[in-house]
């Protein structure tokens, strides 16, 4: 029971306990005996009056310039308190659309890089399939390429050469990789124009 009561007693604010403690001091003031236990002299009831009267007023101006309690449900947390959560990736049928021109580049390991474009000239997003002209700066070649995408997923097969991109979407690119059978792995990269 007394452990309940220093419970509530620490949980409750201060204001209210000098409030109730100047209530108390102020009853005293007017009774001489409160509950049997309690008894008050004479002098001592010319000073719970005043005492009484001080804490009250203490408590209300504490109460009254306190800051509003603040429920922690009621509130929106403050940007620098929320997780900051990435957009998702861009599918990459917003890339591969028709008409779309995408520059390309490759790094090949201990080679020359190669770069170009890539014209989409069809994409069907019930098929997942796409189909482009690829363009090589170096010499001006121009390759048919197709290939096939699924949400952030993009490959593209190489008709002509032993090839075959794999690559992620994002916002306005795609990083993959190439893999091909007589060569050592290639990184690429295909970024919007």
């Amino acid at each position: 029971m007394s452990a309940e009561i220093i419970d509530a007693i620490k949980n409750t604010p201060i204001p209210t306990i000098l409030i109730f403690a100047g209530l108390f001091f102020i009853l005293l003031a007017f009774v001489s005996k409160v509950g049997g236990v309690i008894e008050v002299q004479p002098a001592q009831q010319k000073w719970a009056a005043p005492i009484g009267l001080a804490l009250l007023v203490f408590g209300l101006v504490l109460a009254l310039n306190a800051p509003p309690a603040t429920n922690s449900s009621d509130t929106e947390p403050s940007p620098s308190a929320t997780s900051i959560v990435p957009p998702p990736p861009i599918s990459c049928a917003a890339l591969l659309s028709q008409g779309t021109t995408l520059t390309w580049s490759t790094r090949n390991f201990g080679k020359g890089d190669n770069s170009g474009t890539l014209q989409i000239l069809s994409a069907n997003a019930e098929d997942k399939k796409w189909e482009g002209d690829q363009v090589t700066k170096a010499d001006g070649a121009v390759f048919r390429v197709s290939g096939s995408f699924d949400g952030t997923e993009m490959t593209m097969d190489h008709p002509t050469e032993p090839e075959v991109w794999f690559g992620r979407c994002g916002s306005s690119e795609i990083k993959g990789v190439i893999k091909t059978t007589y060569e050592s792995q290639l990184t690429f990269e295909m970024k919007k124009q």
